[in-house]
């Protein structure tokens, strides 16, 4: 049995982020991917990229570390959120900015491809903007499985003789059908938007071809405290109960 995890949008949680480490050491994984955005909105970026480094998590570049690299990409962020890149700039050293800002746009192993925002590789597309268009989104790209984070939600589509349809991604365990191709919405470590606060990841049995999704509680106030005593916008903290 091989079995990967895959897991987005830290931003600067460590709190979340340690939780489903831990969650995931029990588990059990082979491999780990992380889809980008490890960085923005929270209160520790070094710690989060100094743990995604140590334990070898495979990371794709998010628009928030894309945001470090020049002022051009700054401007397409709202006000709040480019203030908390300015600054996460100064929290992070040289050597963790060069890592942030040099990962890839995509990765493709195991014959599942990953990316931030859409397939086949862009950083900066919501999904959410393709829904009346998704056979051309399955189009771009010609792996079985995809996995996208950027939104901060949960969903799951498939295709089959291009017919798409979306399915909810709950707790617990789904079947991704070999007969078909699928498109997964991994939801967020650090910031979910589902409706649920508790932070988001999967585990990818290659094999059993199951996808596990694991909602994993961990100390919010503590992550929100932190936001606040930087001096981040409140709506940060705010967002996270």
């Amino acid at each position: 049995m091989t079995r990967i995890a895959i897991m987005s949008d830290v931003h600067g949680n460590h709190e979340a982020l340690k939780a489903v480490l831990a969650d995931l050491d029990r588990q059990g994984a082979d491999e780990v991917y992380c889809l980008g955005d490890m960085i923005g909105y929270g209160p520790r970026p070094q710690e989060c990229a100094d743990l995604l480094r140590e334990r070898g998590v495979k990371c794709t570049m998010g628009n928030h570390e894309q945001g470090l690299i020049n002022i051009i990409y700054l401007r397409g962020f709202n006000q709040p959120a480019a203030d908390v890149l300015r600054r996460t700039r100064e929290m992070i050293t040289e050597e963790t900015y060069q890592w942030l800002v040099s990962r890839p746009k995509a990765i493709v192993e195991h014959g599942c491809r990953f990316v931030h925002g859409l397939p086949p590789d862009s950083i900066t597309e919501y999904l959410w903007k393709y829904r009346d268009e998704m056979p051309g989104v399955f189009a771009r790209y010609g792996e079985d499985v995809c996995f996208v984070g950027h939104t901060h939600d949960l969903a799951r589509f498939t295709s089959r003789r291009g017919e798409v349809h979306r399915f909810p991604l709950p707790e617990g365990d789904v079947e991704l059908a070999s007969d078909r191709r699928h498109l997964v919405n991994i939801g967020s470590v650090g910031q979910p938007r589902d409706g649920d606060n508790r932070a988001k990841y999967g585990l990818f049995d290659l094999d059993a071809r199951i996808l596990t999704m694991r909602f994993i509680s961990y100390d919010i106030k503590k992550t929100a405290d932190l936001i606040m005593a930087q001096g981040f916008h409140r709506g940060f903290a705010d967002r996270l109960w």
